[in-house]
């Protein structure tokens, strides 16, 4: 249970309730705090968290994107990173690390530069539930009326929180009627990204993905990608059209919460899912977090317990 975990907070570990931050901190009012989720996965090898020196790579970029200095060089957040894992007693679940303003704000920039850093780590089942683990296997995607965040007002390479107000509204939207998963395009309608995930189509055995130019560059897409040149898939980043999306073969999504997610409805059309290339690159992906290809085990960052 939750109350059962400890966060790390600015160089200590904290009971699940006693982290608090004050109402009127900069980042709660104003949605300046950048974040990464990551997962961890037991494998043959011990237990792993998926490609961390990447996301942490990309946790001060972001910083950077938002004027924020993190305290913490990233060999010391490695470190934090495994202590919270072996602390929590996770094996297969998820980290969340959040860097944000703690100072009291009323004005747009923060007066008190000060960043704190919380890191989290929970085991899927024992702590939290994932609906794309659950009565949500299969995405019933529906293309929101709400359009992604256009690369010259924030930055969309960052997971800043306040973006995610954009996915948000899209995703209440869709469900509205009746979907369970927002599509969104970007302000020229071509086709961008779910609500937290990357999107993949599959027409006749070619995989395509929209091009980074206006969407998160997220570590699990970037996976897929080197995961279906090793399988000698072809795949191609372009810019991909709604008609291309309602009339492909198959289609998946791809996020740190779950790797591959078959899409088996967009709007009315029925999809299979998952597909039999969707299958394939799943099955690889899963035989990757399991530790047993070799390769890329550089992938995997070790917990020593």
């Amino acid at each position: 249970m939750l109350k059962d975990r400890f966060l790390w907070i600015d160089g200590k570990f904290l009971a699940f309730d006693r982290a608090w931050v004050h109402i009127f901190s900069h980042s709660f009012g104003r949605g300046s705090a950048v974040f990464e989720v990551i997962s961890v996965h037991q494998t043959d090898l011990g237990v792993a968290v998926f490609r961390l020196e990447d996301h942490l790579d990309r946790l001060k970029h972001g910083a950077e994107a938002l004027f924020m200095e993190l305290p913490y060089s990233k060999k010391e957040l490695l470190k934090v990173v495994h202590k919270t894992v072996e602390k929590n007693k996770v094996k297969n679940g998820l980290v969340k690390i959040i860097a944000y303003y703690p100072g009291i704000a009323f004005e747009v920039i923060p007066k008190d530069s000060r960043v704190s850093i919380a890191i989290g780590a929970f085991e899927i089942g024992r702590d939290i539930s994932l609906s794309k683990l659950g009565e949500n296997r299969f995405a019933k995607a529906g293309i929101s009326r709400w359009r992604k965040l256009h690369p010259l007002t924030v930055p969309v390479f960052a997971k800043a929180s306040g973006n995610y107000l954009n996915p948000m509204l899209a995703k209440l939207e869709v469900k509205s009627r009746g979907f369970s998963a927002p599509v969104l395009l970007d302000t020229k309608g071509y086709l961008a990204e779910g609500a937290t995930e990357s999107i993949f189509l599959v027409k006749e055995a070619k995989l395509f993905t929209p091009l980074l130019d206006n969407i998160l560059p997220s570590i699990t897409r970037m996976s897929v990608i080197e995961l279906a040149e090793d399988l000698e898939i072809p795949i191609k980043e372009k810019r991909l059209k709604q008609e291309d999306l309602l009339n492909c073969d198959e289609a998946f999504f791809s996020s740190t919460t779950c790797k591959l997610w078959p899409i088996n409805q967009i709007e009315k059309r029925k999809l299979k899912a998952p597909g039999p290339l969707s299958q394939r690159l799943k099955d690889y992906f899963d035989q990757v977090l399991s530790g047993r290809i070799k390769k890329y085990h550089k992938w995997l960052s070790m917990v020593l317990e």
